[in-house]
């Protein structure tokens, strides 16, 4: 259960920071967050394994290296930026709830997907139980943006308003891959420390390149300070404790738990003084017992079939220790 929390901690506080930046921020402040967010997550925890390294050199023997654990490195770079930056690109044409409830909605089916292409066998129920959570979170989000079903109000035409809709769903789908190759490394015994200095290479780099070219980005609203202060507390902390998580439990469970942030954040921002509606509340209630159901179901299925602590084998729950942690 200890896996399941931390990634229930995660949505609860991406979750806040997304109510907190919902419009308040141009496109301009959303590469700047990200600049920070991501590349802060690298230097921090190469910091930490950096001081893990001298700490484990003084008292024992340094683990072995990981081997082949770099192309799982290089996938999981890509995954990351696909997924953020995706979802980015998808907000130009299509409203944020829609965008939002479309990625964290399809994450249930596309883990259910991968899963069956790599061999495992998923029962119907699960099949309807994933489908079903997609159903939900797009309703949630008709509920709490009824503007939704007026496509007339949307940015764009009918063709870029398909255009983001796709990107929104490839973002869900690079989300399911990020938990699927996290469980992996964690079966590896690579610490949660190590993948987080080393997956958003990538991402910020890309966001970097048009922020500093300047040509056509939206002029920044936040401060560096505040925006630092947000990207610390609602992503860097709840990154970390996600990336803890989805090591230690199946693909499904962690994108079934995402599944709920987009209607934590509207109860959040009703928190924050935005006027929430009846419908719209009972509809996020009933999204949020929906997530609960999926993650609940797939978090019992690794102990029908004899694995232990959520999912984990015995190898990876020799890692428990931070100091028996592989780091690079």
């Amino acid at each position: 259960m200890r896996a399941i929390a931390m990634i229930a901690f995660s949505v609860l506080m991406q979750a806040a920071a997304e109510a907190f930046l919902s419009g308040r921020i141009s496109s301009g402040d959303s590469l700047r967050f990200s600049l920070l967010a991501f590349l802060g997550c690298t230097v921090l925890f190469l910091a930490v394994n950096r001081v893990s390294r001298i700490k484990n050199r003084s008292s024992k023997p340094m683990p072995k290296g990981l081997g082949g654990a770099w192309r799982q490195f290089a996938a999981l770079n890509v995954a990351s930026a696909v997924t953020f930056l995706g979802l980015y690109v998808a907000l130009v044409w299509v409203p944020a709830a829609l965008a939002a409830s479309l990625m964290a909605g399809v994450g249930p089916v596309a883990a259910s997907i991968l899963a069956r292409l790599s061999g495992e066998i998923r029962p119907v129920a699960d099949w309807l139980r994933s489908v079903g959570l997609l159903v939900a979170s797009l309703v949630t989000a008709a509920a709490v943006q009824p503007s939704l079903l007026d496509t007339s109000s949307w940015q764009s035409g009918p063709a870029a308003s398909a255009v983001g809709a796709g990107l929104a769903l490839l973002a869900g789908i690079g989300a399911t891959v990020l938990a699927r190759l996290s469980r992996r490394l964690g079966e590896r015994g690579v610490a949660p420390s190590v993948v987080m200095a080393h997956r958003f290479h990538l991402t910020y780099v890309v966001a970097a390149l048009p922020l500093f070219n300047g040509q056509f980005v939206e002029r920044p609203q936040l401060g560096w300070g505040v925006t630092a202060l947000v990207a610390f507390a609602g992503v860097v902390i709840p990154l970390y404790a996600l990336q803890v998580g989805a090591q230690r439990t199946s693909a499904t469970v962690t994108m079934a738990l995402l599944a709920a942030q987009p209607g934590l954040a509207y109860l959040v921002q009703g928190a924050l003084g935005y006027p929430l509606t009846v419908q719209g509340t009972v509809a996020v209630g009933l999204l949020l017992l929906a997530a609960s159901a999926v993650a609940h179901a797939e978090h019992r299925r690794p102990h029908e079939h004899g694995v232990t602590n959520a999912g984990r084998t015995p190898a990876a729950q020799e890692t428990d220790d931070p100091a028996s942690a592989r780091v690079v």
